[in-house]
């Protein structure tokens, strides 16, 4: 059963590694003011991140509840 992911703001952190080891985060939401953007604050520019198979699913799965809410508005 999928979990509801309520991207509004403050918005959905999801968990992930970056190239050098350390534990990072993505932040996702939507603004109030504009929700036909989906925004996602990353951890830097200068690292790759990487996921796991189980971090991916909830990445696909915010993303996805993301693009849901945003198009609510249209």
């Amino acid at each position: 059963m999928p979990t509801r992911y309520e991207v509004r703001h403050p918005g959905v952190r999801v968990w992930c590694g970056n190239e050098s080891g350390w534990s990072s985060s993505l932040l996702v939401w939507i603004s109030c003011w504009t929700p036909e953007v989906i925004r996602i604050e990353t951890p830097t520019v200068f690292h790759r991140t990487v996921w796991t198979v189980d971090q991916a699913i909830r990445l696909r799965d915010v993303l996805t509840a993301a693009v849901r809410a945003g198009g609510e508005s249209r």
